[in-house]
């Protein structure tokens, strides 16, 4: 069973998932590299033996939570599955409203542990073996954001659950053990320390001027466009301006919403088109990159609707975190998010729009 373990200098808790260590791995090893997506043909990604998440091998994986296809798919699409190595156990296993300390000869303040429950689950993106979303056609990967919405809401009307996030590692640099396109969902019974370190400066922003920082923030960046990468009828794909990591984007609705579950069907496809083509722009910049996104939507308790404002942020693996920020929480940004975002817009047709967004194909190379 895995457990928490509190750091109280850091006013944070720990997470122990020893099982996680078994989960298959594809970057074990490296005589073995992956081609670029944007390399791969159709007919070169249909299925891979080994992979446990290609079509065919539907018996490798826990019976599905959610199916969605789109209407030229014969099986499936998009499929939602509860992780085999899950790093929280699962919100069934523990009684409702309950956290309990583990047994231990020592829990004292200085070594405190406990058991958290909640969800861990696999949206796996495609039954072909691919690489990236940005090989998938407008429609289907509008499916994935629904997946994504639709999962959210169920954890979010599940009672005692405080947090949730989305988020896909790609690449081994990011964190990533299977090489088919697929994200992931944690949801907890409990708000972790920076979520709610984040979630009262909000609230404080908007004690003092009646407004939501996000949106404030947005008004300016439109203004200036020195930061923008892309902008659609809905939302903004920008550099923010103090980004930690070089080439960070984060997308965020153009009107208030504090949650993401809030998106409309027509949102969702074009936050997807757009996910797609900022990515793609990524891949372009830079070839063969790992990188993480995060969904991160409103928490699952109590919070104040008028202060949260949701976003999607897509953070590249182009550096290594080394010692400096380790030991400071501060981080060393080599490339300013104005360039960023200049040599990111490079890569994004002009005029863009929720039409063009699905209208348009993404070229590969």
């Amino acid at each position: 069973m895995n457990e928490m373990r509190y750091d109280w200098l850091g006013d944070r808790w720990v997470l122990f998932a020893p099982n996680r260590i078994l989960r298959p791995d594809n970057y074990r090893d490296p005589s073995k590299p992956f081609p670029h997506p944007a390399s791969l043909a159709i007919a070169d990604r249909n299925t891979d033996e080994q992979c446990p998440f290609c079509s065919g091998h539907e018996q490798q994986t826990p019976p599905p939570t959610l199916v969605l296809k789109t209407h030229s798919s014969h099986d499936w699409s998009v499929r939602v599955v509860p992780n085999k190595f899950p790093a929280i156990d699962p919100a069934n296993a523990m009684p409702i409203g309950n956290t309990f300390p583990c047994a231990s000869a020592d829990n004292s303040e200085l070594f405190l542990r406990k058991q958290t429950r909640g969800g861990h689950e696999v949206i796996i993106e495609a039954p072909d073996h691919i690489h990236s979303i940005t090989q998938l056609q407008a429609d289907h990967a509008a499916l994935i954001f629904e997946a994504y919405q639709r999962r959210l809401r169920y954890w979010r009307s599940v009672q005692a659950m405080r947090y949730a996030v989305v988020f896909k590692n790609n690449g081994a640099d990011a964190g990533a053990s299977l090489v088919h396109t697929h994200s992931q969902l944690i949801c907890t019974d409990f708000l972790p320390t920076d979520v709610l370190k984040t979630q009262l400066r909000a609230s404080e922003y908007f004690q003092t001027h009646s407004r939501c920082y996000a949106c404030d923030v947005l008004e300016k960046e439109i203004q200036s466009a020195q930061r923008i990468v892309a902008q659609t009828e809905s939302f903004v794909a920008l550099c923010p301006f103090a980004s930690r990591l070089p080439y960070c984007v984060s997308i965020l609705p153009v009107e208030h919403q504090s949650a993401f579950e809030e998106c409309t069907p027509g949102q969702l496809v074009e936050l997807a088109r757009l996910v797609q083509w900022t990515l793609r722009s990524i891949e372009c910049e830079h070839p063969q990159v790992a990188y993480n996104y995060v969904l991160q939507t409103a928490p699952l308790d109590a919070h104040n609707p008028a202060a949260f404002h949701w976003r999607l942020k897509i953070l590249p693996r182009l550096t290594k975190v080394a010692g400096f920020e380790w030991s400071s929480e501060c981080y060393i940004n080599t490339v300013l998010p104005e360039d960023a975002a200049k040599a990111l817009g490079r890569h994004i047709p002009t005029g863009l729009s929720e039409k063009s967004l699905s209208r348009t194909a993404i070229t590969q190379p």
